[in-house]
């Protein structure tokens, strides 16, 4: 479902920029020239959120913010001027966050912006205070910004929701507190997760000199002092949000396969080996199959490298059909490997043989090329520590299987 947004603003050249920006990023825009067009179309539409200009032709002194504002819509300002009266009446209403239109670097961060809050609804923040008012407030702060919320009452009740809730990203929490700390919370957090996991954020109202250096040396990555300002705790909290996506990219570029969008080597290596050693201690079998594109040369000679990528990636997507229970990658080149989570022996070639005889007859239609191709698969299920030796036995079987006349599994 696509989001919409509302952009009010009364000089078309702005308007068209802000509209191009946030269509760019995956809104549909409705624009109104002023606050009785505004108004006639919140009547009728429901929308994500909205930017609002600060000055119109018929709302001279800021009056469109109500408009959004009592509509439930998330919104924006934008103004040419910030001056102390503007940012007075500006800041008397609950919006998301106000943008002088300075200089480019204003639209750029318009942008920003609007790529946050569909990004906001996926990341759970908690909240952990004695005092309910504070945890109230800070909570509506972070609703505002489409924020998923829980809360907590102490430290000791914090690491319970965490362990209850293991995708929370961010924790804010408070100093004085009952039963814990939340400079002792940090560091319990710490113990369980690290700063490229959970990002925390410690707030107190104590003058107690060297607290925000406790909080840091005790695992936090960021500090303010109650009261705070709502404009800086936005500013700190997208900040940390950011960082953790910047590290999720990093870590899945350097776990994916960049064509297939498949788990690569280095990633498979990792997982497998913490299987292996456990299953063997217990002197559990682990199963795996190689597979490998037949004629994969031949593709690339007679179709092009082009082609070739193709097949590979329509391959990648079947495997996501057939073994999403199971963990996939790609070794390199055409050969492929699933390391089976679950399933018997004859469970796991009888998944195997859908999966040959599916490709045969339906790879025609996986690519714009209409290649036929055709899959050779080694099968190994053994008491085995390393997944160097698992990886040879099963080569050993994938070579016959080509020697045997391909298309066909060998185990």
């Amino acid at each position: 479902m696509t989001r919409r947004i509302l952009i009010i603003e009364d000089t078309p050249t702005i308007a068209k920029v802000q509209k191009h920006i946030a269509v760019s990023s995956g809104y549909a825009a409705d624009i109104a020239g002023s606050l009785a067009e505004a108004k006639a179309l919140v009547s009728q539409n429901q929308y994500f959120c909205a930017v609002v200009d600060f000055i119109l032709p018929d709302a001279p002194n800021g009056e469109a913010i109500p408009c959004t504002i009592k509509a439930e819509i998330p919104t924006i300002v934008m103004t040419g001027n910030l001056d102390s009266q503007t940012r007075e009446t500006v800041e008397k209403y609950p919006i998301i966050d106000y943008i002088t239109k300075e200089n480019k670097q204003a639209y750029q961060y318009l942008k920003r912006q609007l790529q946050r809050l569909p990004r906001n609804e996926s990341v759970q923040v908690l909240v952990v205070d004695d005092s309910r008012q504070t945890r109230r407030y800070v909570s509506a702060l972070l609703e505002r910004h489409k924020y998923q919320v829980l809360e907590a009452g102490d430290g000791q009740e914090g690491l319970d929701v965490l362990q209850k809730h293991p995708d929370i990203s961010v924790i804010i929490t408070d100093n004085e507190m009952p039963i814990m700390s939340g400079v002792e919370l940090c560091g319990e957090i710490r113990r369980l997760y690290s700063n490229d996991d959970k990002a925390i954020i410690g707030i107190s109202g104590s003058n107690t000199s060297h607290l925000s250096a406790r909080f840091l040396k005790n695992g936090a990555n960021d500090y303010l002092r109650k009261p705070f300002n709502a404009e800086e705790f936005y500013c700190r909290l997208s900040q940390n949000v950011d960082m953790l996506d910047n590290i999720a990219t990093i870590r899945l570029q350097a776990n994916t396969d960049y064509l297939t969008k498949l788990p690569n080597r280095r990633y498979f290596f990792e997982q497998t080996t913490k299987t292996l050693k456990s299953r063997a201690v217990k002197q559990q079998n682990s199963t795996l199959a190689m597979i490998d594109i037949d004629h994969f040369k031949s593709i690339n000679d007679q179709y092009g490298h082009d082609a070739g990528d193709d097949v590979l990636s329509a391959l990648a997507l079947t495997f996501n059909k057939f073994f999403e229970d199971d963990l996939e990658a790609r070794l390199g080149g055409e050969e492929f490997a699933i390391f089976f989570q679950q399933g018997s022996i004859e469970d796991n070639l009888e998944q195997l043989e859908l999966f040959r005889q599916y490709l045969d007859s339906n790879s025609v239609s996986l690519t714009p090329h209409k290649i036929h191709f055709t899959i050779s698969i080694g099968f190994v299920s053994m008491v085995e520590q390393k997944i160097d030796a698992l990886l040879k036995a099963a080569d050993v079987k994938l070579y016959d299987a080509k020697e045997q006349g391909r298309n066909r599994i060998i185990n």
